[in-house]
């Protein structure tokens, strides 16, 4: 219903934000990224109408990805939009999608409300559904030769599986900037 919404930020909350836009306030609720980083002047939002039995609520993101995500997980079975929000506040998009490729339960570990079970179920029911593209949109898209990019496929050339070299580089991409910094970084990263 709502693709995005922007405007003045009007207040902001624990877990929500109110985003005056045309002399309407819309509140919507968010992870902490967004809530730490969304601008107080034309901030933006991508949003996702939830409508249950009792309440209708939107949620929003910084980008896209993020809300994709969101969505994909409010389909499975006993994922709700405050536990996916909960993931999504704990692990950003390509970090998830990491996860989910790479099989890794310990990665919801540090989510409240997502035991074992749930993990699990994430992962089975997301597998199809997530690619590598997730990843590399997140490290700089799918085709520029960014320093990102040219690392995961170093990686893999040293004989890394795809998955494991595009985890890597995602969890360090923020502490190099060449392509050779962000290697090194990688393969202490995995051991």
């Amino acid at each position: 219903m709502y693709a995005y919404i922007s405007g003045r930020l009007a207040e902001k909350g624990t877990d929500y934000v109110v985003i005056d836009a045309g002399g309407v306030g819309y509140r919507i609720f968010t992870n902490t990224h967004a809530l730490s980083n969304l601008p107080a002047e034309n901030a933006q939002l991508f949003t996702h109408f939830v409508v249950k039995e009792n309440e209708q609520s939107l949620y929003g993101f910084m980008t896209e990805q993020e809300k994709d995500m969101f969505i994909k997980l409010i389909g499975i079975s006993g994922v709700g939009p405050k536990m996916a929000l909960s993931v999504l506040t704990t692990l950003n998009a390509s970090e998830l999608a990491a996860a989910i490729i790479s099989s890794d339960i310990s990665a919801f570990s540090p989510v409240s409300g997502v035991g074992k079970k749930i993990a699990e179920r994430i992962i089975l029911e997301l597998r199809e559904k997530v690619s590598n593209d997730n990843l590399l949109a997140d490290i700089g898209g799918t085709g520029a030769a960014s320093p990102e990019i040219e690392a995961v496929n170093a990686l893999v050339s040293l004989g890394y599986k795809r998955n494991e070299a595009l985890k890597a580089i995602t969890s360090v991409k923020n502490l190099g900037d060449t392509t050779e910094d962000l290697i090194l970084l990688a393969l202490k990263r995995l051991g």
